[in-house]
């Protein structure tokens, strides 16, 4: 029988950053699907400045990972459960951020039945659990393939692949903070402010985070 030890043995740094990375460039495809179909055009929703990453996919790829091996001998409905509330979790804690932290929103709910705040809904979180449940499905053989994704030339990668994605997403964040400071009319604080002004401006931001608006 497996032991709480050895199913935290199998939750490495590299297991989770591999599949944040898929997660988060999976997540561009799907909602560029989702809104194909429910809207009729195609959309590239990414959360950060350099590639096409959708990082609240990531999060949640991580998310579902470390539930689907901790729950693994749970009941189904248990293990729907654990994945729904990972999934609305994740979605609560980014509109929350966006929010309160910038005066912003990248998706409402409140259309849906039984929201909060706009940031989740019943619908979502029913559809987060049934995604967690089939992605729990697959993780034998995702254990498989990270078995193989062992050696020098994986760790290199997984090393340079941090560090590029932890000063994407530091970079990223300042300039969205920008980005809502000047919406609030604060002036730029020095030379690198006044770039970041310069070269990403409020147009181009727009545009690449083209689903995020402002509140007021």
């Amino acid at each position: 029988m497996m032991t709480e030890t050895s199913k935290k043995g199998r939750i490495t740094y590299q297991k989770l950053f591999w599949l944040f990375m898929a997660g988060s460039l999976l997540g561009v495809v799907l909602e560029g699907f989702w809104c194909l179909i429910g809207y009729g055009k195609w959309e590239t929703h990414v959360v950060s400045m350099w590639g096409p990453f959708c990082i609240i996919y990531g999060f949640g790829a991580a998310g579902f990972y470390i539930g689907a091996v901790l729950m693994e001998k749970k009941s189904v409905f248990l293990r729907f459960l654990v994945f729904a509330l990972i999934g609305s979790g994740v979605e609560y804690i980014c509109g929350w951020i966006l929010e309160h932290g910038l005066n912003m929103e990248a998706w409402n709910y409140r259309a849906q039945f039984l929201d909060i705040n706009g940031y989740i809904s019943l619908k979502m979180t029913i559809i987060w659990g049934a995604i967690g449940t089939l992605f729990g499905m697959s993780v034998p053989k995702l254990d498989m393939f990270f078995e193989k994704m062992q050696g020098k030339a994986w760790n290199i990668a997984c090393g340079v692949l941090s560090v590029f994605m932890a000063v994407n997403l530091m970079f990223t964040a300042v300039c969205i903070v920008r980005w809502s400071q000047r919406h609030q009319g604060i002036a730029a604080s020095g030379k690198i402010i006044e770039h970041i002004d310069e070269r990403y401006n409020d147009e181009m931001m727009a545009k690449r985070f083209c689903e995020w608006e402002f509140l007021k």
